[in-house]
């Protein structure tokens, strides 16, 4: 399954994309993005189902 992380640059730059294949991968992603000051940050997956940050640690646990 493939996992899309969205997040607006904290520089009002615009918006960015991130693929990554795991939801795992798109959790670290997502807390790098976080972490650096990124808004809106969130993941879409394949189901076009849209994960925020407090649901984050229910995605981790479908890569198991």
């Amino acid at each position: 399954m493939s996992f899309t992380v969205h997040g607006d640059h904290p520089n009002g730059a615009g918006h960015s994309e991130f693929i990554r294949d795991t939801a795992t991968g798109a959790v670290f992603k997502a807390a790098d993005l976080i972490s650096d000051g990124w808004a809106g940050v969130h993941i879409c997956d394949e189901k076009n189902q849209i994960h925020w940050p407090d649901g984050f640690h229910l995605m981790s646990k479908s890569d198991s």
